[in-house]
């Protein structure tokens, strides 16, 4: 009996050993589990099936295509001399010298985690894809994922990690061309931190110079600006322009939000324009004439199928016109010196358009103490429609016969006080523009010489033409202007009668009553 306890009791002590060193051998085994695990991960990453997972990954990612050269593993770093990407929206990328690193305290907590990531050189190019191309490419990458995943164990899947992060990347030179053409060089890239599943990721580009199909018709090739910093968020259909900061000439400075949606051709921008010289887009003769500054905030818009178009509120800043010979003489006619140097304390529209049409609402230019015009002006096709109200002081008209007493008669209640008002319409072509000012100035002259008791046109005659015309023809007001005034008006029935006068005479008198009128209008 008591043999038989021993063995009894030997046998159970052998299985509790046995239990025992099963029990110890599989917390080993699940102890070292994730370090067998990460090596055969390790090895798996440094064969060709981990370069298909990837281009899989980032094709899939895409909706595209991806192709990586080789790969060469040192220690937790790879690098692949070459990258392309290519996106079912229409995106080609061309990377340098991709390298990154994994981080394996991420790996044991479940996630893959991109670290340390960048390229020298990336080169991005858009095309408007073709729809059944597109769409043929997007499906030919789905089967890439059962190849791939059928050369992981399948004892092994369970253990690999099912979501992705990336830290961000860096790329120390970007190009980006777009059709237009648009062109971005000498740039630099940084991405923000993505997660997989995240439908956008955040990009700051800093420096670079901007090409742009945009040509000013007074400048002789398209203009170029250089690119401070950019915020935007890049997402598949959209990039979202946060703010971007450009340089121009000088001290000019534009600031631009908006979003550009590739696959439909579309965009959508704001300006805020900061010192933008008038120089840049005025012709040669005009930028001795008007200088200053350009600034206001403008909205732009357009796609594939539409007509760009622009809508905003300018103004100018530290504006001056100049250097016209007629303000000379409307200075000397008037006795108003501040003509030969207006300075416009006040320029500003709300300006509208597209294509070959031009809306300028709300015009004000004003220069304190001398003038103030307000109205809107249209160009459609090159032809002019403009409707203004002119207001001036009472002292700039006292030298000018008949201006306050029969043109500068209407009324403005919403206008600066202390002004005389009369309508403007300007009409004609943008070479060939035109104003009906100067007739109707020319008219009440005409009514205020011709109608006037001697002993006024007598006093006023030397004040007014005798700098035009000499100290005897400045006595005979009536005789110069009526001949002027026929030739203007009735060319036909009074060219006989001219000659009576000298011909130097009426010409100047002519001058006279055309730059009263022009003189005004700042022409």
């Amino acid at each position: 009996m008591s043999s038989r306890r021993r063995s009894r009791s030997g046998k159970g002590k052998r299985w509790l050993v046995i239990l025992i060193c099963l029990g110890m051998a599989l917390v080993g085994l699940l102890l070292l589990a994730p370090i067998l695990v990460t090596s055969w991960v390790r090895g798996y990453l440094q064969n060709e099936a981990f370069r298909g997972k990837m281009e899989q990954f980032f094709g899939t990612q895409l909706q595209g295509t991806a192709t990586l050269a080789p790969l060469r593993w040192t220690g937790d770093e790879v690098s692949t001399q070459n990258t392309q990407v290519t996106t079912g929206s229409g995106w080609k990328a061309d990377v340098s010298s991709l390298h990154l690193a994994l981080d394996w305290s991420a790996f044991r907590q479940g996630k893959w985690r991109v670290i340390n990531a960048g390229a020298d050189v990336l080169d991005l190019q858009f095309k408007a894809p073709d729809q059944a191309n597109s769409e043929a490419d997007v499906t030919a990458t789905a089967p890439v994922s059962n190849d791939t995943a059928s050369a992981i164990p399948a004892w092994l899947r369970g253990y690999l990690p099912s979501t992705t992060e990336v830290d961000g990347l860096r790329v120390d030179r970007l190009t980006l061309r777009y059709p237009g053409p648009w062109q971005l060089t000498e740039s630099t890239l940084r991405l923000g931190a993505w997660q997989q599943g995240e439908p956008s990721v955040q990009a700051i580009v800093t420096e670079g110079i901007i090409e742009t199909p945009v040509q000013l018709p007074v400048q002789t090739q398209p203009m170029k600006f250089n690119l401070v910093r950019a915020t935007t968020r890049l997402s598949r259909e959209d990039l979202h322009l946060s703010e971007a900061t450009l340089r121009w000439l000088g001290e000019s400075e534009i600031t631009l939000n908006g979003h550009v949606k590739p696959k439909e051709a579309s965009w959508q921008m704001n300006a805020h324009l900061v010192a933008i010289p008038l120089k840049e887009v005025l012709s040669e003769d005009w930028k001795l004439r008007l200088t200053g500054l350009i600034e206001g905030d403008l909205e732009i818009q357009g796609s594939r199928q539409t007509t760009p178009s622009v809508k905003g509120d300018v103004h100018l800043k530290d504006a001056v016109l100049t250097a016209l010979p007629i303000l000379d003489k409307l200075a000397t006619y008037t006795g108003v010196e501040r003509f030969k140097r207006i300075i416009l304390d006040i320029a500003s529209a709300q300006i509208s358009g597209s294509g070959e049409t031009r809306k300028f609402e709300k015009i004000i230019i004003q220069s304190n103490g001398l003038m103030r015009l307000e109205g809107n002006l249209s160009i459609l096709k090159g032809q002019l429609d403009g409707q203004f109200l002119v207001g001036v002081t009472p002292e700039t008209l006292r030298w000018i016969p008949g201006a306050q007493q029969h043109v500068f008669t209407s009324t403005n209640p919403s206008g600066t006080p202390g002004l005389v008002w009369t309508p403007l319409h300007i009409t004609g072509n943008m070479d060939s523009p035109r104003e009906d000012l100067s007739e109707r100035l020319i008219g009440g002259a005409s009514k205020a010489l011709l109608n006037a008791p001697a002993e006024v046109i007598g006093k006023t005659s030397e004040m007014l033409l005798s700098p035009v015309l000499g100290p005897d023809l400045g006595k005979k007001p009536g005789e110069v202007l009526k001949s002027a005034t026929d030739i203007l008006t009735k060319p036909g029935e009074s060219a006989k009668k001219a000659t009576e006068l000298p011909t130097q005479a009426v010409e100047k008198g002519i001058d006279l009553l055309k730059g009263i009128g022009g003189g005004l209008l700042g022409k």
